[in-house]
């Protein structure tokens, strides 16, 4: 009886053309594949982003992912790409040092909303259109504001290492919940200030300033100290 009852829903279902309810899966493309991958960047850090765990996460086999992406390598590259289309384009009507800023700060706000996000950067080339067109945004603000072709491509180098690089140190440890870091801290603390003043002196009394300063502070120093240097080479050309 139960199996009549099945082989006339499944005559039903053939003639509706629908799947049936619950069934029905989202074609897998590579627009989908990066985005899961970028879940599964956001909930497990460079390390979980495997593959197979990427075709978990779209409910389908492993081997079924190289129909959309050639290989693990080609997949970090598209997600560093995503990653930088999230970075909004400069504002060509303020000065090239102010451009600088905004991206500067704008490239670490959209790393920093993404796990290990600056790691991906670092660890694939600088390809796919969202990434090239930072890059060409930099190096055009540059060349206007008057830097010879070598000093703008160094600059340019030089900004984005800066901007990767601090985030990648900022970010160690992140996995840690607030009450550990804060915890650390306080030991750090309690370390620096427990040195001996005779080898020690200044890192003893700077000990606060040391665990105390926060990472906008220290972000938003160096980058101005980077960009006053450049500004210091441009007016040097000009005299």
């Amino acid at each position: 009886m139960a199996r009549a009852k099945e082989k006339t829903e499944d005559a039903f279902h053939s003639l509706t053309g629908w799947a049936r309810p619950g069934t029905d899966r989202a074609p897998v493309t590579r627009e989908r594949v990066v985005r899961r991958a970028l879940e599964v960047l956001d909930d497990e850090g460079f390390d979980g982003l495997t593959m197979r765990r990427l075709a978990e996460r779209l409910d389908i086999k492993a081997a079924s992912l190289y129909n959309h992406v050639k290989n693990k390598d080609q997949l970090l590259a598209l997600v560093a790409d995503a990653i930088c289309g999230e970075v909004p384009g400069l504002n060509k009507s303020k000065q090239w040092r102010k451009q600088l800023e905004g991206i500067a700060l704008q490239c670490r706000r959209v790393l920093m909303a993404h796990r290990d996000g600056a790691r991906v950067l670092a660890a694939t080339p600088p390809l796919g259109p969202n990434r090239l067109r930072i890059i060409e945004q930099v190096l055009d603000a540059l060349v206007s504001a008057g830097f010879p072709a070598a000093e703008a491509t160094d600059a340019a180098f030089v900004h984005n290492s800066y901007v990767v690089g601090f985030v990648l140190d900022e970010t160690l440890g992140r996995t840690r919940g607030t009450a550990s870091l804060k915890s650390m801290r306080e030991e750090a603390r309690r370390w620096f200030k427990s040195l001996s003043t005779e080898h020690y002196p200044t890192l003893v009394t700077l000990a606060d300033e040391l665990i105390d300063g926060t990472p906008d502070r220290r972000f938003e120093f160096g980058l101005c100290a980077l960009l006053d240097g450049f500004e210091l080479r441009l007016l040097k050309k000009s005299r």
